[in-house]
């Protein structure tokens, strides 16, 4: 039989097609034995995707209440201080999430403002800090993975977290620090795994500087992974009789004299910014504000005294709301809870929270481990009243481990000896590429999970803040809020030199209270500025204050 042309040229397409994907399958299999270089092209492809999407996606402007913290933090460290000497008007400038007493800095802990510093001292731009740091959480994601499973599937379990999390994820758009915790459990939990199964135990040391990492971003968060990861090892010692003496010299000393010397930096920042060395920002700045913990289970307090309408609102009414609704329909909330973790990092996240189960008997130790620590995270944050994802980025990898040990299983699934599993599998990949493509409707790029990023409130301060410093001299910006107006749209943040920025924000007080301020800044033009108003209302001020 004498093939026709189209004939050939169709066989020729097919060969050609089959050639170029076994060309492709093996470049991917060479790649994924070669560790290192793998997390090296896991880290340049976030970033240069990240890179790429600039000219569309530029770099975003702070919204919410956490990233302007973090970016006073961020402002604090980039000029080589710890903390800030409280302003003689401190009153004026009090909002959220901010000591004012006893000195002027951040909440948070300090790494996330270090990585912000790094940014804005090295690029004048402080989210590099913010763009490099989730390159490398990607990086590390890639690296934890190879611990625990096959390096093929370690690489596509790290080309699914770039996809979803690594480039258009609030991880990366915003200054809410969700990767520096996420490097941070990454890097502990593949010192985990290296140890437990290859028996390498001078990753102790990467295991406590993964642990550090995450002490000196999200304490509560590094109590839970120091606990579950050293019982982990712990276990791990005593099944194997592992004499005592080794497991000191080689494991615990080297972890213990890194941590120590975590935990003394840890003290002199707490002692430089609340004056005690055993006070967290965090700490403090609750005893002075809030009523309610973020745990459920502790009782409210007293209402402190609030010098803002606005902080009682956000303090004593909307924190104890979500407080009572935790108490109130507990179920419900860990629900909703888990609905935002899970929804987070996989497309249509209800319906995939299956495969992160299966096979529902773990058939190795790798697979108990890991649903030991998924009941880890569960735990983590049934006590919490509100969770968010960034809330467990330790867990990050934990996640995406988990996953593709579901799909090895189901690839081998069977029925009727059909290969119905492998089907399953590659469509479940497919959903997860192209929502990181942007080709499913499970999210809108930046603002689905975080819609804040697409407020008025950011784009009105933005411009605000351009047209002003493109007008000569300095400003000083009374803002008068209305009777109800919303907590979440803030206004009043400032650097971490206050006297010497272009713009200082400040809140209208009394009149007796106002007249020795704009004595103070006598040299600066003012304005009031009404952003309740529609539109915002932004006019020039009097030096004599009248009641509002």
């Amino acid at each position: 039989m004498i093939a026709t042309p189209n004939t050939d040229m169709v066989v020729c397409a097919t060969t050609e097609t089959s050639g170029l994907l076994t060309r492709l399958l093996q470049g991917y299999q060479w790649l994924a034995k070669h560790e290192l270089l793998a997390c090296s092209a896991i880290l340049f492809l976030t970033l240069g995707i990240r890179a790429a999407l600039l000219p569309s996606f530029p770099s975003p402007q702070p919204v919410i209440h956490d990233e302007f913290s973090y970016l006073l933090a961020g402002d604090t460290y980039a000029h080589g201080r710890l903390t800030n000497s409280p302003h003689p008007f401190w009153q004026h400038f009090e909002t959220f999430h901010v000591l004012q007493q006893p000195s002027y800095m951040s909440k948070y802990q300090p790494l996330p403002g270090i990585v912000l510093a790094f940014g804005q001292k090295l690029f004048g731009e402080p989210w590099m800090g913010v763009y490099l740091s989730t390159g490398l959480m990607c990086a590390a994601t890639c690296w934890m993975l190879q611990g625990w499973i096959a390096p093929e599937m370690a690489l596509l379990g790290a080309l699914l977290s770039v996809l979803r999390i690594g480039v258009l994820s609030y991880w990366m758009n915003s200054y809410l620090a969700g990767s520096i915790p996420a490097l941070g459990g990454a890097l502990a939990f593949g010192a985990v795994a290296r140890i437990l199964w290859k028996r390498q135990f001078l990753h102790s040391i990467t295991w406590a500087l993964g642990l550090a990492v995450v002490v000196l971003s999200r304490p509560y968060d590094a109590v839970v992974l120091g606990a579950s990861t050293a019982a982990m090892l712990a276990w791990f010692l005593f099944k194997s009789r592992t004499p005592l003496r080794m497991a000191s010299l080689r494991v615990a000393l080297p972890a213990l004299l890194l941590l120590t010397v975590c935990g003394a930096g840890v003290a002199y920042n707490d002692y430089r910014v609340t004056d005690h060395a055993l006070t967290l920002p965090y700490q403090a700045n609750e005893r002075q504000y809030a009523m309610v913990s973020a745990f459920a289970m502790i009782p409210p307090g007293p209402e402190p005294e609030y010098r803002h309408s606005a902080l009682r609102e956000y303090w004593a009414h909307w924190q104890v709301t979500v407080w009572k609704d935790a108490q109130h329909n507990p179920a419900a909330i860990m629900l909703s809870k888990l609905y935002t973790v899970v929804d987070f990092f996989f497309p249509f996240g209800i319906w995939l929270a299956p495969i992160l189960l299966w096979p529902y008997r773990p058939g190795t130790p790798m697979e108990r481990a890991t649903l030991f620590l998924l009941a880890v995270l569960i735990l983590m944050i049934t006590p919490l009243i509100a969770a968010q994802p960034h809330y467990v980025a330790i867990f990050a990898g934990v996640l995406y481990l988990r996953f593709t040990q579901g799909l090895i299983r189901l690839w081998s699934w069977r029925y009727r000896d059909m290969p119905v599993g492998r089907g399953m599998a590659i469509a479940l990949v497919g959903l997860l590429v192209g929502d990181g493509l942007g080709l499913t409707s499970s999210r809108d790029l930046f603002s689905q999970g975080f819609t804040l990023r697409a407020s008025q409130l950011g784009a009105a301060r933005h411009a605000l803040v351009q047209d002003l410093e493109n007008q000569p001299g300095r400003h000083l910006i009374l803002v008068r809020y209305a009777p109800k107006h919303d907590p979440f749209n803030e206004w009043v943040f400032n650097d971490a030199d206050i006297d010497a920025g272009k713009i200082v924000w400040a809140r209208e007080m009394s009149p007796e209270q106002d007249r020795p301020f704009l004595d103070y800044f006598r040299n600066r033009r003012v304005w009031l500025l009404e952003p309740d108003r529609s539109p915002t209302q932004l006019s020039p001020l009097a030096r004599e204050v009248t009641t509002p």
